[in-house]
């Protein structure tokens, strides 16, 4: 067996299995949380420390790692990556606003702080997440000659097979349903849907660049936004209009920006190829 395929066989069992053993562990070794347990930090850390040992020992090398921040020629990326989802979630806030689905409350400065502690927050735990899944599997993925469409679908599968255990267990339905109305069966269906979009934006900044950081830059600044505008007030829905107007990235509205963005890299890509 070619060891690339081998290696992303072992790093796909790792990172959709360990989720699951997290949550045994946890039923061995009881926690305050489960949002501050062994088995949450044995879930975010697996992939990242089974990337690095397939390169370290496993002979994938380290050359497509992409830590390298490669600022030249790439600011329209590295704006992108800042800029992707605040202008995402204001046109769905004007959308939603315009449609009468949704009402905004309190103050720009009010959100700031708040936006501050959640990108605090994420920066850490974004660390794991994406070198694993831009710092690993998406360039191992093109290393093994996928195109770039197939590389960020099959991405997006692993991604959200390894997520459904935190949604599940580690997040919980206490947490889920303070900002979404919709419940823990549809929450899951379209955070795994909205994972594709995603992936295909965050793989085409890691692979346009050449490195992980503009999608570790997009990742850190939408967990910081997104639920904070719900849990804390800032928008309130109509009834079952959450799901479409969401600022979340499962949101049906901002999936469907996502694809636009996404699939518009992916044709801007082919036509520079193509010159």
């Amino acid at each position: 067996m070619n060891k690339s395929v081998r290696n992303i066989i072992i790093f796909t069992f790792v990172s959709v299995t360990c989720g699951w053993f997290g949550v045994w562990v946890n039923t061995q070794i009881p926690s305050p949380s489960p949002q501050q347990s062994l088995g949450i930090l044995i879930w975010i850390l697996a992939p990242l420390v089974t990337g690095l040992l397939l390169r370290g020992f496993g002979k994938d090398g380290w050359a497509d790692f992409g830590v390298k921040l490669n600022l030249r020629g790439n600011g329209l990326w590295y704006a992108l990556s800042i800029l992707i989802y605040p202008i995402t979630i204001l046109l769905t806030v004007l959308l939603g606003t315009a449609t009468g689905a949704l009402s905004t409350h309190r103050t720009f400065p009010e959100l700031l702080p708040i936006i501050g502690f959640g990108l605090a927050a994420s920066l850490v735990k974004n660390i794991g997440e994406e070198f694993a899944w831009r710092g690993y599997l998406t360039p191992r993925f093109k290393a093994l000659g996928l195109n770039n469409f197939s590389n960020h679908m099959l991405t997006a599968l692993i991604w959200g097979l390894w997520h459904i255990p935190y949604w599940i267990f580690f997040l919980g339905r206490d947490v889920i349903n303070s900002y979404t109305s919709i419940g823990m069966t549809w929450f899951v269906i379209l955070g795994f849907v909205a994972l594709f979009p995603t992936a295909l934006v965050f793989g085409e900044l890691r692979l346009k660049t050449n490195s992980l950081w503009p999608a570790y830059i997009a990742h850190n600044i939408t967990n910081a936004i997104s639920a904070q505008l719900i849990i804390e007030g800032f928008i309130k829905f109509k009834p079952n209009m959450d799901f479409i107007f969401s600022p979340s990235p499962d949101g049906v509205i901002v999936m469907i920006f996502f694809w636009v963005i996404g699939l518009w890299m992916l044709k801007k890509k082919d036509a520079k190829a193509s010159h």
